[in-house]
């Protein structure tokens, strides 16, 4: 039964019917072939979220003009009359389930960088660098400005074409060329392209007016603009108002927003931590202004939020991209009554971590992202079923039990503790990682729900495949804390896990030593959450050997974590090395010279994982299929534990 009020309601976009509220927004894919054509992969992708039951599709940034690559060489375009054979692919697969399909258009402006544009240099408002790219863009001059106006009118006109159902023209976050126009932070102009908001606004309205008079009146146009850039000196909200005035007076048929700059990326794809539908306040301002409808992005990864939204007048429509990516049936569970079976985004922000290393595109959670086409495949030729014993019960294990089980296999999983999730149980414990409970909670009730013969308190005896006729073994029992023997001379030692757990009292001067993404996590954890300099407070203190610490973590959260560490007091000691720890005493080297921290009560061991070998040499002399995953073949993150997983399901067909 539907529970919701608002969210399975149709809405007019101009004059275009959608069947429900839910639009996924546009997610970069990176699938596409390095001659801009659409390949079974997109499709794939394409079709597995409309068929989920979403009620608009924007793609990922289809450009307009030539030399403007994003970040990769597997863009799609429509700036050629031969790409609309290509593009026409698309919606045709998205209306076969009555989904709307809507092209993004965009410029990429300082992110079209040399390395994928036959080393030309990017084109922006003014001579700046785009600092996440780290490249400096050169003043378009007024004749480039008039071309590319008419370069997207030209590629709205083949989009129509090719059969979408409306565009969208990308005018936010201060990257794209429109959207660097209107930031006050991007654009330095005093020729009629800048000065005040109608001289930084004028691009954008011109290109409105010449998509319009290549598609017509009728043709529903979406713009993507920013709320506020979030930073000091950026646009307002109330500039906001009356840019979203001007899009309307121009006859846009719908808002779409998002908000701040690449300079702090947390507010375009808030990491695990930021409050669900964070952008809703601010839209809830720009909805006030205007008539037509107004659709919002942001944290939205449950339907209650996307509902609630809309109830309280936040938006008329929610965009949701990585829930999406996440689970592509969403939407069809969320309606059916089974929000309980949606597989959660996490919040990990791994897919734009991919997309920015120039990846195709991958979810931690969802290991049939971009191999849609595998996935399809697999479920086809399910004829070989076995007996399979699946070693330990941490993502990797319960990825493995899940999907195996799923398919028909017959499934034991065997946990050596007394809890399943490894160690993703304990990296939901550190602060703003508590989606990571949400996305446990999940794996385990998805393997009972499967079928899955959980027995825990279960260490590995190589008696048990001898007790019966397995025909496969996975082995995913994960690892156990790396301790240095420089360590063990400690007063109190305590690993990272422990210290998370809660298993070990934490001192009050207490040492992490390593600063890897576990070390700061854990500094995260113990130390208290105001700097209060009370003389009951922890002090917290990491020592790292390398130059940075968490360099390994990729993603947004990463600031955040270092600018909560910065404000908790935490002491960070960067090129360091630890030379003896002995009582409450420890000599480390740095810079040359040698230094004592005296008085520590606790050392905190955060070095890392090695691989638990103990089951793999048991299993050496064992005539059975034997696959190593996750940790128990080298010690890595979630997002590697679940795609080996399900790798290793592949492997038995």
């Amino acid at each position: 039964m539907n529970r919701y009020k608002t969210l399975f309601t149709p809405i007019k976009i101009g004059n275009m019917s959608v069947k429900n509220r839910i639009f996924l927004s546009p997610v970069g894919t990176h699938l596409a072939t390095e001659h801009y054509e659409v390949t079974d992969e997109i499709l794939a992708f394409y079709e597995a979220r409309a068929k989920g039951g979403v009620g608009l599709i924007t793609t990922e940034c289809v450009l307009i003009a030539p030399n403007t690559r994003y970040s990769t060489f597997h863009n799609m375009g429509l700036f050629e009359d031969r790409m609309i054979e290509e593009m026409k692919k698309i919606p045709e697969v998205m209306h076969r389930y009555d989904a709307k399909a809507c092209v993004q258009l965009m410029h990429p402006s300082s992110v079209a960088t040399p390395k994928y544009n036959n080393g030309l240099q990017p084109i922006a408002a003014s001579p700046l660098e785009c600092r996440s790219v780290g490249e400096i863009s050169r003043a378009a001059t007024i004749e480039e400005l008039k071309e590319i106006v008419i370069q997207f009118g030209e590629a709205a006109f083949r989009a129509k074409k090719a059969g979408f159902d409306a565009i969208e023209i990308h005018c936010c976050h201060g990257h794209g060329l429109l959207g660097r126009f209107i930031s006050p932070v991007e654009n330095k102009r005093v020729d009629e392209y800048g000065g005040n908001v109608d001289g930084r606004l004028k691009l954008a309205l011109d290109v409105i007016a010449e998509v319009k008079k290549n598609v017509g009146d009728q043709f529903p146009i979406i713009v993507r603009m920013s709320c506020t850039d979030a930073i000091e000196g950026g646009q307002s909200i109330m500039e906001a108002r009356y840019i979203a005035r001007k899009f309307e007076e121009a006859g846009v048929s719908l808002i779409h927003l998002s908000n701040g700059t690449m300079n702090k990326p947390w507010d375009l794809t808030a990491p695990s931590g930021i409050q669900k539908a964070f952008n809703a306040e601010l839209a809830e301002q720009i909805k006030k202004v205007v008539k037509i409808p107004v659709g919002f992005i942001g944290r939205i990864n449950e339907p209650w939020v996307a509902d609630m939204s809309i109830e309280l007048g936040k938006g008329d429509v929610v965009y949701v991209g990585r829930a999406i990516l996440c689970d592509p049936e969403f939407p069809n569970k969320a309606e059916a009554g089974l929000e309980n079976t949606i597989r959660p985004c996490i919040g990990c922000n791994n897919c734009i971590v991919s997309i920015n290393n120039d990846l195709s595109i991958r979810c931690t959670m969802n290991p049939e992202a971009g191999n849609e086409i595998t996935e399809k495949s697999m479920k086809k030729n399910i004829f070989n079923l076995k007996n399979i014993l699946v070693i330990g019960g941490g993502p990797a294990g319960l990825t493995a039990s899940a999907y195996a089980a799923e398919r028909g296999h017959k499934v034991t999983l065997i946990e050596a503790s007394n809890r399943l999730g490894g160690q993703m149980y304990l990296a939901a414990f550190p602060p703003c990682k508590q989606d990571i409970a949400f996305g446990t909670k999940y794996m385990i009730e998805r393997c009972i729900k499967a079928g899955v013969n959980i027995v825990m308190n279960c260490p590995f005896d190589a008696s048990i495949l001898n007790k019966n006729e397995y025909d496969a073994v996975i082995v995913a029992n994960g690892g156990k804390p790396a301790v240095p023997e420089f360590l063990k001379d400690a007063k109190h030692l305590v690993t990272a896990w422990d210290a998370l757990e809660g298993k070990e009292a934490i001192g009050i001067n207490t040492v992490i030593i390593g600063g890897g993404l576990v070390g700061c996590e854990t500094a995260d954890f113990l130390a208290h959450p105001v700097n209060d300099l009370n003389a009951n407070s922890r002090k917290v203190t990491i020592i790292e050997m390398d130059s940075i610490i968490a360099r390994e973590e990729k993603s947004s959260f990463r600031p955040l974590m270092i600018r909560r560490l910065l404000e908790k007091g935490c002491n960070i000691i960067t090129s360091a090395k630890v030379l003896k720890v002995f009582d409450n005493k420890i000599d480390y080297e740095n810079g040359g010279k040698v230094y004592t921290i005296e008085n520590v009560d606790t050392v905190v061991c955060a070095v890392g994982v090695k691989s638990d070998n103990v089951v793999k040499e048991n299993l050496f002399s064992e005539e059975i299929s034997v696959q190593i995953i996750g940790d128990a073949k080298k010690s890595r993150n979630i997002y590697s534990a679940v795609a080996e997983a399900y790798q290793a399901v592949n492997n038995l067909e």
